[in-house]
């Protein structure tokens, strides 16, 4: 089998992934902060340990880092606590539906307003973007990292500073390309990021969560126990135990740490040899007839959308899927990003390398593309 749906979630993790997952399962076995025996306590303090790996990767000092289960209920917790009723919001086209979707929600039911940055208008000076999209109630810049259908990169680190340096709230969906784009919160002007395990930080599914540069101060998304000051009615305001109600996937919390180090370690080998991976995958897709290759010429991660003319994107998945080829086709969960590349109504076919990906795992890509229609 030849997986090339990384993009959804990394199949293969380095081995020292699966070891820390299975440490943690089988020789620690508890939650932190629900006991003061030992084991209760190392589980804490594997936690915290974690909480402050988190924060060093992503280039913040200060470990305000809140577990959750995913970027989902990550970007959940932040929109649905930090803004307020007459808030405005300024999002990019290529915004995944989990910073879509709640942003219309909230706007649905008359909290805020939201506006999206054409897709020609993204790399415009921050200067223009600032005349052009902000309003005096806006509240919050929200950019992803890279466009989870094309791969293409939006992050602007010098966007996310001017906007900040005009009193503006940045947020960073990370997702899609954490791991493989380096991000410095402080340096960049991010005052909060949403991350998530399973895709490019190659931990095990089930952990997700932010990093704040500040201790935030907005409303939790969910009650529950917190394991600490349990004869409060509501959750204590304490960080981050306010913002963590309920028992945490410390296995793959765990995990995350393990994959976090191993990332730092073999980055710079992984990053030249994921690109020559793309650069060669490339130039064979534009080799082939009737091969359309969306954002073609921006700056990306090893993620690439295309079609074939002709083919619809879910029937060449399926004959890919029956050459024993891994894609996704339709649409991915990127509805905003399918408008401005006018595939709305065709989808298309996501083709995400990992970092286990080989040149003849390409080639047996190409020369099955090159069948169909035959």
């Amino acid at each position: 089998m030849i997986y090339l749906d990384n993009a959804a979630t990394t199949k293969q993790k380095p081995e020292e992934v699966y070891r820390a997952y299975e440490y943690y399962a089988r020789e620690i076995g508890v939650s932190p902060g629900r006991g003061t025996y030992r084991l209760g306590v190392e589980a804490s303090r594997m936690l915290f340990k974690t909480r402050k790996n988190v924060a060093k990767f992503f280039g913040s000092e200060n470990p305000n880092v809140i577990f959750t289960k995913n970027s989902t209920e990550a970007i959940n917790l932040f929109f649905n606590g930090f803004l307020q009723k007459g808030d405005h919001v300024v999002i990019t086209c290529y915004e995944h539906n989990a910073v879509l979707r709640p942003l219309h929600k909230l706007k649905e039911e008359g909290m805020i307003d939201y506006t999206i940055i054409s897709r020609d208008d993204l790399e415009i000076s921050p200067e223009e973007l600032y005349k052009k999209y902000i309003r005096e109630n806006t509240k919050l810049f929200v950019s992803t990292l890279a466009s989870n259908l094309t791969g293409r990169i939006v992050y602007r680190a010098e966007v996310m500073k001017y906007m900040k340096s005009r009193g503006v709230t940045t947020f960073l969906d990370s997702s899609q390309g954490a791991g493989k784009i380096r991000i410095a919160m402080e340096e960049d002007g991010v005052d909060v990021l949403a991350f998530t395990g399973h895709k490019d930080l190659l931990a095990m599914p089930g952990v997700g969560g932010l990093v704040c540069l500040s201790v935030p101060m907005w409303k939790p998304l969910l009650q529950g126990g917190t394991g600490v000051l349990g004869d409060n009615y509501t959750n204590p305001e304490v960080f981050p135990d306010a913002y963590e109600a309920g028992t945490l996937n410390m296995p793959a919390i765990w995990s995350l740490n393990a994959s976090l180090q191993w990332i730092q370690d073999e980055f710079l080998e992984n990053s030249q040899r994921e690109k020559k991976l793309l650069g060669y995958m490339m130039e064979k897709l534009e080799q082939l007839p009737e091969i359309v290759i969306y954002d073609k010429d921006y700056e990306r991660v090893s993620t690439l959308a295309i079609n074939k003319i002709g083919v619809k994107s879910n029937d060449l998945v399926q004959i890919l899927d029956e050459n024993g080829i891994c894609t996704r086709g339709g649409i991915h969960c990127a509805i905003l990003a399918h408008e401005s590349l006018n595939t709305h109504n065709i989808g298309a076919v996501r083709i995400s390398l990992g970092w286990k990906s080989t040149i003849e795992e390409i080639d047996r890509l190409i020369e099955v593309l090159n069948k169909v229609g035959d």
